[in-house]
């Protein structure tokens, strides 16, 4: 049975009427939770330290606080640890997102640069999003995964994760922030999409779109070389004759599965004791922070757990999000978990040796 350690982010409340008490702030809690849980502990000298998160989009407002990273970046340090923060493009060719130029635009803008996180940003796959390494991956439904390069170079990886619910995976732990967060293109769109793209020639005009946005000229003749085809989406976005076919976009079990598949390659690569999870179950949104807006909340803020277990960390913050009793958790239920599997994040996760589900809780703070 794995170990998840917890900081609340509750105050007493009889301890309201006094004023300075920065040891109820959620910032100096982080800081004991990682002292105290020993999750760094396994940071030597001179380690490159990736703290992977996520950075949002233009416009979202809810994303992790960027003192909290600050805080993992100066605990790093403490331990000899070279940290930088770090993100992965988004799908696709045509927006922001989906370049590291873009993505750190938006980091800029929501708060995250190197002065406030006390350590660089890199941008884990490269410039265009295809900057990884190919590694087996021997699953039900991946035989391969490209790992962020990044992340595949690093010495020790952090994993910091706003914890919310999400319209695909149904919630957004570890475990989608790495098998999501931390792979190229290619593998997102391989999670996301179960067949190779496709150009329907009665559908075609010919435009040529699709020729001038392809990163490696893998349209000849108005078909796709799959043997070229990186599978980055960038055709499918901008063919206004919606001649080019990606299809089907998953749900449901199969997704969860292609998540935690692609999860188990990047931690098998880096390797699983060179692993730490903090889900913050905090802000808790009814969808991902790559939306472009924010929704109110669904369950007041929780707190931080901690675990060396990804699958431990999940399943604990899961069971605090489903013991919040309110009508908005129950409505969500419905519209969103109706064709999407937590759960199954979990169980499969489990079934391949990430973790166990059963884990006993230390509450620190």
């Amino acid at each position: 049975m794995s170990e998840v350690f917890f900081a609340s982010a509750e105050a007493p409340v009889t301890e309201l009427e006094k004023w300075y008490q920065p040891e109820q702030s959620l910032v100096y809690k982080l800081g004991k939770l990682i002292d105290e849980s020993g999750i760094l502990d396994g940071i030597s000298s001179g380690d490159l330290v990736a703290i992977k998160t996520h950075f949002g989009d233009f416009g979202t407002t809810k994303t992790l606080r960027s003192v909290f990273l600050r805080k993992i970046a100066e605990k790093v340090k403490e331990r000899g640890g070279k940290p930088f923060v770090t993100e992965t493009t988004g799908l696709g060719m045509t927006k922001d997102r989906s370049f590291a130029t873009g993505r750190l635009m938006i980091a800029e803008e929501n708060g995250y640069t190197q002065q406030t996180l006390a350590a660089p940003i890199i941008i884990a796959d490269g410039l265009i999003g295809l900057d990884g390494v190919k590694v087996k991956a021997n699953g039900k439904h991946l035989k391969e995964v490209f790992v962020a390069k990044a992340i595949a170079e690093a010495d020790f990886v952090v994993v910091a994760t706003h914890f919310k619910l999400h319209f695909r995976a149904g919630v957004g732990g570890s475990l989608k922030t790495i098998g999501v967060g931390c792979v190229t293109k290619t593998t997102k769109y391989d999670i996301h999409v179960a067949n190779p793209p496709r150009i329907d020639r009665e559908k075609c005009t010919k435009c040529d779109k699709c020729l001038e946005i392809c990163p490696v000229d893998a349209i000849e003749n108005y078909e796709i070389n799959l043997e070229k085809c990186v599978k980055c989406a960038g055709c499918g976005e901008v063919c206004e004759a919606k001649a080019v076919v990606i299809a089907p976009w998953l749900v449901g079990d199969e997704i969860a599965e292609r998540i935690v598949e692609a999860a188990k390659a990047v931690i098998d690569t880096v390797g699983r004791k060179n692993f730490a999870y903090l889900n913050f179950v905090l802000d808790v949104t009814p969808h991902c922070d790559c939306h472009p807006y924010s929704g109110v909340p669904v369950i007041p803020d929780v707190g931080i757990f901690a675990s060396k277990d990804i699958v431990s960390v999940d399943k604990a913050s899961l069971d605090a999000y489903e013991s919040e009793k309110n009508f908005e958790k129950a409505l969500l239920k419905e519209k969103y978990w109706g064709w999407t599997s937590p759960k199954r994040l979990i169980s499969y996760a489990e079934e391949l040796g990430l973790g166990e589900s059963r884990y006993t809780l230390n509450k620190l703070f």
